[in-house]
């Protein structure tokens, strides 16, 4: 079985793959070169390319460098929501709202709401469930009702 040896050539843009056995020997270093160089080449002529078209399409000058590289696609995420501000954390929020009581988790979420608690998401429910099922401050007490855990 043969060494696995990838060789690119600029001029044509095939990748070729020739196997060598293991006991030959190859200048690695000079096939670096060699490939880095006719890259290099290729580069500028393809810049050289695009500052052609750059300046058929009215963009006048040689500038590429402005025109040559678009801004990369950003996912859309929706609107730009900034965290909220609270002066206390979700926890101790529901540690509060919960405190000598038992409740479902629709009353704990109005009774967070009722102390003021921004939530920054548009389903505050999912933020409360990830709280209440964490952890061991909170437990289910039954019924679909929650307690502090002692």
């Amino acid at each position: 079985m043969g060494v696995k040896i990838v060789k690119y050539n600029a001029c044509t843009n095939f990748i070729r793959f020739h196997y060598r056995h293991p006991n030959m020997k190859t200048d690695a270093l000079k096939q670096y070169i060699h490939l880095r160089e006719a890259l290099l080449k290729e580069k500028s002529s393809l810049e050289a390319r695009l500052a052609q078209i750059h300046k058929a399409l009215g963009g006048g000058g040689s500038s590429v460098t402005k025109a040559a590289a678009p801004k990369p696609a950003v996912a859309a995420k929706g609107p730009n929501r900034k965290r909220a501000k609270n002066k206390l954390s979700l926890k101790d929020a529901v540690s509060h709202a919960i405190e000598g009581k038992e409740l479902t988790k629709p009353e704990i979420l109005d009774a967070i709401k009722a102390t003021g608690y921004k939530f920054a998401t548009k389903d505050p429910i999912n933020s409360l469930n990830a709280l209440l099922y964490s952890g061991k401050v909170f437990k289910k007490v039954g019924d679909g009702k929650f307690g502090l855990a002692k």
